[in-house]
């Protein structure tokens, strides 16, 4: 094939070159000359020489390829129990490994009785009662509680509005059949040792008067010497009987804890005509409780050796018939009483261990009270006059209080107070804080200020307490103790400052020789400020107005 090419005015003409063809040699041209001598020729295949055998031999030889194509007894039987061995022992792996799953999931079972049934003592009793569908394991543990925490507020329509009459009705009775179950039927809870329940009376048991027995039924059944805890709190918005504690409630020897408890009435009633026999009692609490006779808390006392908290709240109408109280325990060390109107009687403690007293009572009519070494803290909250009319003496009342480390002080009504009575009063060596609330006798503060040496915090505080108007007048001799001790001063003023606690915040100012802190609250008048600030500044002493953000500003 001719190409033309044009170069300017040139033509060339190409013409390609042809290829040199090659012949295939014939195989006898490729096969080696060996009569030349080549070194690269290929070696002449020797043909293997051939070797007789015998035939004794030859039949040897097959004898003993034919037994070893026969198969051994002995080693299928050892493979056999081989594979046996590996399939039992996968069995086995098999099985641990689902025990170990079951385990993983129920370890719970796996526990002790004694640990389940203090878990399930936690809980009320018809949520342990539904346990025993679990399993067989479970079927008795709730029996091992020895505990029965029960509460109806289910059953009541006051707390559920969806409950007809009808079913409120079913469903006490329900409540009522299950409580009877379980300290009478064959499921029992023998014996008990804790037995709290929370009744609430309604209009269901107002129409049937029928459901006031079984609770003295059931009171009276686990008051065994095995009952540790008694815990009883009953409600009612009818008429309805009052309820008598049964005297075996009172003859329980390893009875710890003991509550009874009337809610928006006195419903509870006891009397104790023998001497109590509540060994171990420590703790006593209550409330609107009604006593019929004078050495009912007497006799109570009595058979507690070691109590060592008492709280009593009566209520209204608990002890209007009672003209004394007698608190008379050796092991005593905390008292509790709240009573703000309808007993007119005297008080008489007599604890020579008690730690804590906190008394408020706006109506009695006398107070006496044995002193105590170890006593630590007293609040005051009463409301009788005194000294007036022969009613509470203010050196009795003092003198067995003096060796408070604490004391907290307030009067609800007019102080008439004697003021030799006053100005005899024992000596507060070992207090240190003292809280003033509601009191119109600023001669009865300075005198307690005057007998206490030792005083390092002082508050006036009538946020918490009912305050009236008080003449100032400055303490004369100056109280030792800010001279010496006196370190920190507050007083709480919600509607501001009056002129007496402006006179009396100047002189603390003035004659505070060892005072640090100075706290005013709130600091909103503005005669004080100016006070403060045109007075001279007194040594250390840092007033701080607590109104002020971020924790008050100082000066």
């Amino acid at each position: 094939m001719e190409r033309k090419s044009c170069c300017g005015s040139r033509n060339y003409v190409c013409t390609p070159k042809k290829e040199a063809m090659v012949t295939p040699k014939k195989e006898e041209d490729v096969k080696p000359d060996i009569t030349k001598g080549s070194h690269h020729a290929a070696p002449v295949p020797v043909p293997a020489a051939v070797v007789k055998i015998p035939k004794k031999e030859e039949n040897e030889t097959v004898s003993v390829k034919n037994e070893a194509s026969k198969p051994n007894v002995g080693c299928v039987s050892q493979a056999c129990e081989r594979v046996k061995r590996n399939e039992e022992g996968r069995n086995l792996e098999k099985k641990e490994r689902q025990t170990m799953m079951d385990e993983e999931q129920d370890r719970i079972s796996n526990l002790s009785d004694d640990v389940l049934a203090h878990i399930l003592s936690f809980l009320e009793l018809r949520d342990a009662f539904k346990t025993m569908i679990l399993s067989k394991r479970w079927e008795k543990v709730w029996t091992l509680t020895h505990s029965i925490n029960l509460n109806n507020k289910s059953c009541v329509r006051r707390f559920d509005q969806r409950l007809s009459l009808d079913k409120e009705i079913r469903r006490r009775t329900t409540f009522i059949n299950f409580i009877n179950g379980v300290l009478f039927g064959d499921n029992m809870i023998f014996p008990v040792k804790a037995f709290t329940l929370s009744y609430y009376f309604g209009y269901a048991d107002f129409i049937r008067h029928r459901h006031s027995p079984y609770l003295i039924k059931w009171v009276d059944a686990v008051s065994t010497n095995d009952l540790e805890k008694f815990d009883f709190s009953i409600s009612i918005d009818c008429t309805f009987p009052v309820l008598n504690m049964p005297p075996t409630l009172f003859q329980c020897q390893n009875l710890v804890t003991l509550s009874l408890e009337s809610i928006n009435r006195v419903l509870i009633c006891f009397d104790v005509l023998e001497t109590a026999c509540l060994l171990s009692l420590k703790y006593l609490r209550l409330v609107k409780v009604r006593f019929e006779e004078e050495n009912t808390l007497k006799n109570l006392l009595s058979g507690c050796p070691v109590l060592e908290e008492l709280y009593m709240e009566p209520g209204d109408t608990g002890f209007k018939s009672i003209p004394h109280f007698y608190f008379i325990s050796p092991s005593l060390k905390i008292l509790r009483w709240k009573l703000e109107e309808g007993f007119h009687g005297y008080f008489v403690v007599k604890a020579p261990k008690l730690e804590h007293l906190h008394f408020v009572e706006h109506s009695m009519l006398g107070f006496s009270m044995s002193v105590s070494p170890s006593l630590v803290s007293v609040v005051m909250d009463i409301g009788s006059s005194f000294g007036h009319h022969g009613h509470i003496s203010v050196k009795k009342l003092f003198q067995g209080i003096s060796n408070a480390q604490k004391l907290e002080w307030s009067t609800h009504r007019t102080f008439m107070a004697n003021k030799v009575e006053l100005d005899n009063l024992p000596e507060f060596c070992n207090l240190t804080h003292l809280k003033i609330g509601s009191c119109q006798d600023f001669y009865f503060v300075s005198s307690i200020i005057q007998h206490s040496p030792h005083l390092k915090h002082l508050i006036f505080d009538k946020d918490h307490f009912i305050s009236g108007p008080m003449t100032w007048s400055p303490l004369v001799p100056v109280p030792p103790c800010l001279v010496s001790h006196l370190e920190t001063v507050e007083i709480i003023a919600p509607e501001g400052q009056t002129s007496y606690e402006i006179e009396l915040i100047l002189y603390l100012l003035h004659e505070g020789k060892v005072l640090k802190k100075m706290i005013v609250t709130p600091f909103s008048c503005m005669d004080l400020r100016r006070k403060l600030w045109e007075s001279p500044k007194t040594g250390g002493c840092k007033i701080v107005f607590s109104d002020f953000p971020a924790g008050g500003t100082s000066r």
